[in-house]
């Protein structure tokens, strides 16, 4: 007996068909459209460049030829033309391949008058146009009117359109599981269906890189998404709370087409905390149809500055946890904070006082004092940056020098006939002479920053005299690490010395800069993004209970706020966390005693304190379950690698690093897992060797709230002291 389809399922199914339908014709007619612009770029075009190129270019400026060339460079062009489109083309086929899968996931029904039928909106990744109805069929999820399905139950909703806000009654908010072009189902969302939709999401297995979530983006989320109003944008969230996926999918906001000013793939800039992060995040922007944008560290950015090797935030979190090269955290603070840019600020304005200034001349004629040297270095367009005004006064001694060159010349071409010497002779003279001058002359006006900077910090009167006010340290020093690598703070504060003389290293085509991880940006660190992207508006997103080597509390935006100096500034906090069980929630949230975090009650096994001759056990456990990423968590690389020796003879894990190629079990050093989320966390070395201080309650928080489904915790003998005794044992 055949099943009778209820009249609104097999409704949604014609739709869905009609849908497909014209995607089915659009992708037909675009790959004929490719195979035709294919065929005539490889069959015409480039058979007949590789024919008439060669002799023309041997030839180039023949008079004879300037036609032919002018011709061939059309039809150059032309064919970059065409390969352009073709690219287009393909793109296009791309997406539409993509949205057939799954053309969309929402629907909302909005009445704008009394009086008028009611308007049935779907929404999608994309957007898909009718031009034979001349009806956007599908509107896309970045769209002014798909913010209602994100925001607003049923009942009376809003929007902000171009032309202002657009009032309307929400009638009905429909979301659809569309899988392989097939209907799998779909339900009338109110907030306890959305939250059990969530829930049956988030109780999938964890991928190797981040996934979008248009379909389930939240009311707070959606906010900070669409934000255009401030030009700095701060988000505090807790661990899980998809700050993140914010991130990006505000990126690909920026660059949708609708908005008045959309950005460009190369108007945005990404801060990740490390390359295995950047891996991560890598596909959410071609997920959601968007070119990649840049993404990069701020070791990175330090190392284009200085043109050196930087220590990288691992590198150092290595070094924090070693007591054989600890740094001294008195000064590595200091460097970071905001007193020492004051005090690189008024180096800056006494160091025209202070350069190797002396008399110069040539050919024995007196060319300048050092006196002169340091008054014109001083009020030379005091405007700029010292650096500008000393090439400026470089090239007006080589302006004099250049006037007084053939009278020399002429005295070195007397001198070579007398000595029995050629013009030769004479001529290399000449050069032997200005190349003295020059060197002396650059070890004025060519600012060697290391150099200066290395001489502040090792020079006691000179700190005493321009660190009045301030709370200087002893022991303030700078090093390069072994292998030429320049420590992250003093980088990030050799850098800043640089930016302060010179013009060189402002960003200019950068108009949205986003920082992940901000709680592990410093003051300092602020400072030179600031000047690196003047005109740059800021997403900043963090978690000040995540930071691993400092104390950070919420004056860390309010301080963030003060140095980037926008116009305008928000800070939106999220409280609510969709990784974690209900009880690996609770299990992390032992560690920040005082913080309030909500979850999605979505329920799992308790978490578990083990030994550690049970872990081989634990691991095959987790493989039974089919969870597909399980990370053994360590303090530090160093113990990782210890950890991978040790178990060598049951079982071969890799350890995350720059290019991680991974299976479903390896090892993570805990300053690399920051961000990332995993099926299953094994947490290892949990004893109060590695976990006694206060301060690594923080570094626990982080540990277990990579967890999605299972957690347990590892130790030699007794547990750190941190967990709670009446904490669950496996």
């Amino acid at each position: 007996m055949e099943q009778t389809i209820h009249p609104e399922r097999q409704a949604e199914r014609e739709h869905l068909s009609m849908i497909l339908g014209l995607l089915d014709a659009r992708l037909l007619a675009a790959r004929a459209a490719s195979e035709k612009q294919m065929a005539g770029l490889t069959d015409t075009r480039r058979d007949e460049f590789t024919e008439r190129q060669e002799p023309l270019l041997r030839n180039l400026w023949a008079a004879h030829r300037f036609e032919d060339l002018v011709h061939l460079s059309q039809e150059f062009q032309n064919a970059a033309e065409e390969e352009k489109d073709h690219e287009s083309t393909l793109r296009e086929i791309a997406a539409l391949e993509k949205m057939s899968f799954s053309p969309y996931f929402a629907r909302i029904d909005l009445r704008f008058e009394e009086d008028e039928p009611e308007e049935r909106v779907y929404i999608g990744r994309r957007s898909l146009w009718d031009d034979r109805k001349e009806e956007l069929l599908v509107h896309d999820w970045r769209a002014p009117m798909a913010s209602v399905f994100y925001r607003f139950g049923v009942g009376p909703a809003f929007y902000q359109a171009p032309m202002g806000k657009i009032t309307c009654d929400l009638l009905l908010k429909r979301q659809y599981e569309i899988q392989g072009r097939e209907l799998i189902g779909f339900f009338d969302a109110d907030t306890v269906i959305q939250d059990s939709f969530l829930r049956r999401l988030l109780a999938q297995n964890a991928s190797a890189q981040m996934k979008s979530i248009v379909e389930t983006i939240q009311k707070d989320q959606d906010v900070a998404i669409r934000d255009e109003e401030h030009d700095l944008l701060m988000v505090q969230g807790a661990a899980g709370s998809g700050k993140t996926s914010i991130a990006m999918h505000r990126a690909a906001y920026l660059m949708y087409e609708g908005l008045k000013n959309p950005l460009k793939a190369h108007n945005i800039l990404i801060l990740s905390p490390n390359t295995v992060f950047e891996k991560y995040i890598s596909s959410v922007l071609p997920e959601l149809g968007e070119s990649n944008v840049s993404t990069s560290t701020l070791e990175q950015l330090l190392e284009e500055a200085l043109g050196a090797p930087v220590q990288s935030r691992a590198e150092r979190w290595e070094t924090l946890c070693d007591p054989e090269k600890q740094p001294d955290r008195a000064a590595l603070a200091f460097k970071t904070s905001g007193a020492f840019m004051t005090l690189l600020d008024r180096y800056a304005e006494v160091l025209p006082e202070l350069l190797p200034y002396e008399d110069l001349s040539y050919g024995g004629q007196a060319l300048v004092s050092r006196q002169e040297l340091r008054r014109r270095a001083k009020d030379l367009g005091s405007g700029f940056p010292l650096a500008v005004r000393l090439r400026h006064l470089e090239t007006n001694l080589w302006e004099r020098v250049h006037a007084l060159r053939p009278a020399r010349f002429d005295e070195l071409r007397m001198m070579a006939f007398r000595l029995g010497h050629g013009e030769e002779y004479a001529r290399g003279c000449a050069i032997w002479e200005s190349g003295v001058l020059a060197r002396r002359m650059r070890r004025i006006t060519r600012l060697n920053v290391p150099r200066l900077y290395s001489d502040l910090l090792h020079d006691q009167g000179l700190l005493s005299r321009l660190g009045q006010g301030l709370d200087i340290p002893a022991g303030l020093s700078f090093a390069p690490l072994p292998g030429g690598a320049v420590p992250l703070e003093d980088a990030a504060a050799m850098a800043y010395l640089r930016m302060k003389l010179t013009f060189g290293a402002a960003q200019g085509d950068i108009r949205q800069v986003v920082v992940d991880e901000a709680q592990d940006y410093s003051p300092m660190d602020y400072a030179v993004l600031n000047l690196l992207f003047p005109k740059a508006r800021f997403t900043v997103v963090g978690d000040i209970h995540q930071s691993l080597d400092r104390n950070a509390d919420l004056s860390l935006y309010e301080e963030a706020a003060r140095i980037l100096n926008r116009k305008s500034s928000a800070l939106l906090e999220l409280t609510k966390s969709f990784r974690c069980t209900k009880e690996i929630l609770d299990f992390s949230l032992q560690f920040l005693p005082h913080v309030k975090i909500d979850s999605l009650n979505r329920s799992g096994d308790a978490p578990k304190i083990l030994t550690n001759e049970l872990l081989i056990g634990e691991i095959a456990a987790c493989r039974a379950k089919g969870y597909q990423s399980i990370a053994l968590i360590t303090k530090t690389r160093r113990d990782a690698e210890g950890w991978k020796e040790k178990l060598a003879g049951e079982i071969s894990l890799p350890i995350l690093g720059r290019n991680p190629e991974l299976g479903d079990v390896f090892l993570v050093p805990l300053s690399l897992s920051k961000g990332l989320e995993f099926d299953a966390v094994l947490l290892l070395d949990c004893d109060a060797a590695h976990y006694a201080a206060p301060e690594d309650r923080r570094l626990l928080y982080v540990a277990c709230t990579r967890a999605l489904h299972h957690l347990a915790v590892f130790s030699e003998g007794a547990v750190s002291p941190l967990i709670e005794k009446e904490a669950l044992h496996g």
